[in-house]
């Protein structure tokens, strides 16, 4: 009789918790695949200069490229969300921390570097975790860097 009752109970916990059952379960959305024929063909079409982004996902919560640089830019802060970039293709020198200093180049032109870094030579498999509010910024590049950049709670920039 107790192991009737414990495998009632055990029958009806499974049921509870959807184990077993044939209940309706509601429609997900499903996710989002691009090919990397798609993600090439999106950096050849993009614009020429010295960074073209493949856009993959953009959401409230999410953004998601595929980046291709030439040259180095100026660093950035994001001042929320966290940032990974993982590297495709090509090298080169990632900086992090520190803090950014602002300047005006010999043309008038905005430049922005960082002091007191943490830098870094990256090539094709490595990694790179960005924090919010970390400056940021590939600092030589040798020929080319691809990464794949995701962005976690992006807010507005």
């Amino acid at each position: 009789m107790r192991l009737m009752r414990t495998l009632t109970a055990m029958t009806t916990l499974g049921l509870l918790l959807g184990f077993g059952t044939a209940a309706a379960q509601s429609l997900v959305p499903p996710g989002t695949i691009v090919t990397g024929v798609d993600l090439q063909k999106a950096l050849v079409e993009a614009p020429a200069g010295p960074m073209a982004v493949a856009r993959i996902e953009t959401t409230e919560t999410t953004r998601v490229n595929l980046i291709h640089r030439t040259i180095p830019q100026n660093a950035i802060i994001h001042a929320t969300g966290w940032e990974v970039h993982h590297i495709t293709d090509g090298t080169g020198t990632v900086v992090t921390g520190g803090r950014v200093v602002r300047s005006t180049g010999a043309d008038g032109e905005r430049v922005a570097t960082i002091e007191e870094v943490d830098s870094r030579v990256v090539t094709v498999g490595d990694v790179v975790i960005i924090p919010a509010g970390t400056p940021h910024w590939y600092s030589d590049i040798d020929g080319s860097v691809t990464y794949l950049e995701i962005r976690y709670d992006p807010g507005s920039n």
